[in-house]
């Protein structure tokens, strides 16, 4: 019989769970890529005056925000939150019509996440990122 504390056994449920839910994300992630660029294609040869640079680069953005979230829940490291939080805002800054003080505000923002990966993280915890 296994004596390991319930709590262990919790942890490691709960991890086993958010695998799989990592999983699932890609799948649909995947299917949502082949989705984009099949309806692409199909827009280009159809109507090409129909097609948006904007709508395509707001699915791709969104896909690729997908795959830094299944390696956020995958890796569980603060350089993964990092990307996670610098591809959401720049996606937004790129698809959003803003006005300029909220573009700056989104440099500043990126700026700001670049400054925080340069000079708060140690080497320690880029180091323990990359195992």
């Amino acid at each position: 019989m296994d004596r390991r504390p319930t709590h262990i056994l919790l942890l490691k449920a709960a991890r086993a769970l958010e695998l799989t839910i990592a999983a699932v994300i890609l799948v649909v992630i995947v299917c949502g890529a082949v989705f984009l660029f099949w309806q692409t294609g199909r827009t280009l040869l159809l109507s090409p005056e129909a097609f948006s640079v904007g709508d395509f680069l707001s699915g791709a953005l969104l896909l690729v925000m997908g795959v830094e979230f299944v390696k956020l829940l995958a890796l569980h490291t603060a350089d993964a939150v990092v990307d996670v939080l610098l591809f959401t805002i720049v996606r937004q800054m790129i698809v959003s019509h803003t006005d300029a003080v909220e573009t700056l505000l989104g440099v500043a923002a990126v700026a700001g996440i670049f400054a925080v990966k340069k000079f708060l993280q140690t080497r320690e915890d880029a180091e323990e990122d990359r195992r």
